[in-house]
């Protein structure tokens, strides 16, 4: 940087996290799978999805916290939130879903967070898991409305992970609401992708080795930092402050101020 000039300068962080030994316990999960059972849902689509939530939720331990939720016109939680003991009845729940109306899909997330509440807790990874093939019709529809659930989920330590299914679902609304709650998004472009879908998104949800990162900048005298790239931060003078919801294991995340 020349002395005595002005300049923009951006300034790149990432942060990796550490490799999880195959000895090390995992944290226990609090997960709520929120699928869209909406009419365009119908045939393999739906067929795929259930049973991708299946393997999911054969994956999960005793000491898992587990919830399904599903929406079309409304929103119905066809488990609450329970510890993953039952499985049987959990995933003979999941195979009676049955394709309905609209989509619903502000308010299926909202019910998704209202289960993980109930178990909440700085010890588990709190996490939902959205698929949708197509346009949120029901209820608060922007990109600009799911951002801002986003935010506020993320602000909660609950991070919502988005899987767009098909070629034509609003790729805008699922990533804004999985970036701003720190989740992931992904795109299964065929009904068969569905289940590689689910289960890269449960292993990093199996593998977090951080929750609450707290990132903190502090520039020079004569340095006046101006904004975070893509995330939201707070800048009080010559600090800066973000946090990141999760970071899993081997995963490197990036800041860019």
């Amino acid at each position: 940087i020349p002395s005595g000039t002005t300049t923009t300068t951006y300034v790149q962080i990432s942060l990796t996290g550490l490799p999880m030994p195959a000895s090390h316990g995992r944290a226990p999960v609090n997960l709520a799978i929120v699928l869209d059972k909406s009419g365009s849902m119908q045939g393999q689509k739906l067929e795929h999805a259930k049973q991708a939530a299946i393997n999911a939720v054969q994956l999960l331990q005793a000491n898992d916290i587990v919830s399904i939720v599903t929406y079309d016109d409304t929103v119905h939680v066809l488990v609450p939130a329970t510890k993953a003991t039952d499985l049987r009845n959990i995933c003979n729940a999941i195979r009676r879903i049955q394709p309905g109306g609209s989509t619903a899909l502000f308010g299926g997330v909202s019910k998704g967070a209202y289960e993980v509440r109930k178990f909440i807790s700085p010890n588990r990874v709190n996490r939902i898991i959205l698929l949708s093939d197509g346009l949120a019709n029901r209820g608060p529809s922007s990109p600009g409305e799911l951002a801002q659930l986003g935010r506020a989920l993320g602000s909660e330590g609950i991070a919502v992970s988005t899987i767009g299914l098909g070629l034509d679902y609003n790729e805008d609304l699922m990533t804004q609401l999985a970036m701003n709650s720190d989740g992931n998004h992904m795109f299964a472009e065929t009904p068969q992708d569905v289940a590689r879908a689910f289960a890269a998104e449960l292993g990093d949800v199996l593998s977090v080795v951080a929750q609450e990162v707290s990132i903190v900048f502090d520039c020079a005298s004569g340095i006046r930092p101006v904004r975070v790239l893509g995330r939201d931060a707070e800048i009080s003078g010559q600090r800066v402050r973000l946090s990141m919801n999760q970071l899993y294991n081997q995963q490197t995340k990036f800041v860019l101020l």
